[in-house]
């Protein structure tokens, strides 16, 4: 197979858009049916996004006052940062992995999976309305505090298996250095819930959907496109996570039909995490005004640090 046929196959079929959106749609209603029993809001219909978001194409977009040009970059960002983070990961079986050798950088691969929520707040500060950027405002200090445990862990990661994110990664060479792997994960996965936020697989019914979100403000087209790349930005962060700081964890399990058991699981696992964290807190309306960096500051933070020192101990042998 060519280059340019691997890499075609690769942006559209898979590990691209058509893959990209079934795995959005399984993984965002694992995601919701896990947060719907947790909350106590019941389980939408599997499809619900796929039938909202064709009912909602029809509906004309009411217009913010936001410039266009801001409104077009920021939804359509939206959409093609997390289809290239997904595209760019080598999944087994990428094309781009097995026809050129593409192997992905994992700090590049991090930088990507801040774009959707960076392409959020860009939409709501751009938005001449006191209550979206309010909103964006605490959606900018989550963020914050979202990348210093990213970092760490990335850190901790890059250091135990090379920046490119390619084939097997080496097993943990002693007790140190696989601890610091498994503190790492755990440290990332603090960050998951800021990475993969978003609505319910149904339009609107999120506790985040008020009128003082950073998205309240669109309708219609554009806001069809930031669901729809919040739904691919799930897929991508839970590609990403198990590819990262999973599969080293178990890097003696073979190739094969125990990998892919391995890559499913926990892409399942990962997905209900998430929406077993948004059905514990998201609810709790007074709590959203309150800084989060006290939060950051202090478990991921530690975590990260941990699985720092236990890396470059285990390193050092």
């Amino acid at each position: 197979m060519s280059g340019v046929i691997g890499f075609v196959l690769a942006v559209l079929v898979y590990p691209g858009l058509v893959v990209a959106l079934i795995a959005a749609v399984v993984l965002g209603w694992v995601r919701d049916a896990t947060r719907g029993a947790v909350a106590g809001t019941g389980v939408s219909h599997p499809l619900r996004l796929v039938r909202d978001a064709r009912s909602m194409l029809t509906v004309d977009s009411t217009e913010p006052d936001t410039h266009p040009l801001a409104l077009t970059l920021g939804t359509y960002a939206a959409v093609l940062v997390p289809v290239l983070a997904l595209v760019f990961l080598p999944v087994p079986g990428n094309p781009l992995v097995t026809s050129i050798g593409q192997s992905s950088d994992i700090i590049l691969e991090g930088a990507l999976l801040l774009g959707m929520p960076l392409a959020r707040l860009f939409l709501g500060w751009a938005t001449p309305s006191a209550q979206t950027r309010l909103a964006a405002d605490r959606e900018a200090r989550a963020v914050a505090g979202a990348v210093i445990p990213m970092a760490l862990a990335l850190s901790v990661t890059s250091m135990q298996i090379d920046t490119a994110l390619f084939g097997a990664p080496p097993a943990a060479g002693n007790t140190l250095a696989l601890a610091g792997r498994v503190v790492a994960a755990l440290a990332f996965a603090c960050a998951l819930p800021v990475l993969a936020r978003g609505t319910s697989l149904v339009f609107g019914e999120s506790p985040l959907d008020t009128p003082g979100n950073e998205l309240a403000e669109l309708s219609g087209h554009d806001l069809v496109l930031v669901r729809i790349g919040e739904a691919i930005q799930l897929a991508a962060v839970s590609a990403f996570f198990v590819t990262a700081f999973i599969v080293p964890i178990a890097a003696g399990v073979p190739s094969g039909a125990g990998l892919a058991a391995l890559w499913v699981l926990c892409l399942l696992a990962t997905a209900a995490g998430i929406g077993l964290w948004q059905g514990f807190t998201g609810t709790r309306i007074e709590g959203r005004d309150r800084a989060p960096l006290t939060w950051w500051m202090g478990v991921p933070v530690l975590l990260a640090l941990v699985a720092l020192v236990a890396a470059t101990w285990g390193h050092r042998g």
